[in-house]
């Protein structure tokens, strides 16, 4: 009688498991790695946006790829930051072309609204401090994006140039991206080893100035791909498509079946292995 028992109780263990598994949500998708990921303006979720601290963090989750944005100083000097008012992130009544850089760096960036003030003693960053990051992490790559405002106050070859020299410690792990696809033309044909589009809208991923571009990377907002789009043949045309606002592991995981390389997130950490 016991030994027909054992199998029995096995029996139902083994269902019982079975049914669990298909229950349990977190087994419905899996987990990214890192590979894939790329830290939009650091570990925004949790901190200041395109901050050190912000950069810094999401590194310590695993982040291999890091997004932030650029604006010119009046000195025109390059700052981690991705609006052209200092009102959001700084709480400023000015412009960030308004001031110097040393003026800028004495000012919070803390995002008031979103993370009241715990973050208050963090200040507005230059692309030199986080150079000096990523110098010393070898392992990740800096996705760098030139915003259209202080191209339009300051013009591209400036942009440009600034830029390209601040970051010339990591030129072989620092990619220009931008929705300005003239400043991006201009980077590829001056020789920087990667760069790439972020395109306005999904049409243009087939016009001849982002054929012409041939980027390493085009970012899009996963919300202008088009349902009946087929992305699995683009590498051709855009190097690896890079899908933004990413926000949950299931949303990468239909994005990647359909053909996306790479997912930017604001929040890298759970999305990540």
């Amino acid at each position: 009688m016991p030994c027909r028992i054992v199998p029995h109780i096995l029996g139902i263990q083994y269902l019982v498991a079975t049914w669990n598994l298909i229950l349990t949500p977190q087994n419905t998708t899996t987990k990214l790695y890192a590979e894939r990921l790329v830290a939009h303006r650091g570990l925004q979720a949790a901190y200041p946006e395109n901050t050190a601290l912000s950069v810094r963090k999401a590194i310590e989750a695993g982040a291999l790829y890091v997004e932030i944005d650029i604006q010119l100083s009046l000195d025109r000097q390059p700052m981690v930051y991705h609006d052209i008012s200092l009102k959001r992130v700084s709480g400023q009544d000015s412009l960030i072309s308004s001031l110097n850089r040393s003026e800028l760096m004495t000012l919070p960036a803390y995002e008031p609204e979103r993370l009241g003030e715990q973050f208050i003693a963090e200040t507005i960053s230059s692309l030199a401090q986080v150079v000096e990051i990523i110098l010393s992490h070898p392992q990740v790559t800096l996705f760098v994006e030139l915003k259209e405002e202080s191209i339009a106050e300051f013009g591209g070859e400036i942009m440009l140039a600034n830029v390209c020299e601040v970051l010339k410690p990591i030129r072989d792990r620092a990619v220009l991206i931008s929705f300005d696809y003239a400043i991006i033309a201009s980077a590829k044909a001056s020789g920087w080893p990667q760069a790439g589009p972020v395109l306005l809208e999904w049409s243009h991923i087939h016009s001849d100035q982002i054929i012409a571009i041939a980027g390493d990377y085009t970012f899009i907002d996963y919300k202008l791909i088009p349902e009946a789009a087929k992305l699995e043949n683009l590498d051709s045309l855009t190097g690896k498509l890079v899908a933004y606002e990413v926000g949950t592991v299931k949303l990468a995981n239909q994005l990647a079946d359909r053909g996306v390389a790479m997912f930017e997130t604001f929040d890298i950490a759970s999305l990540l292995v």
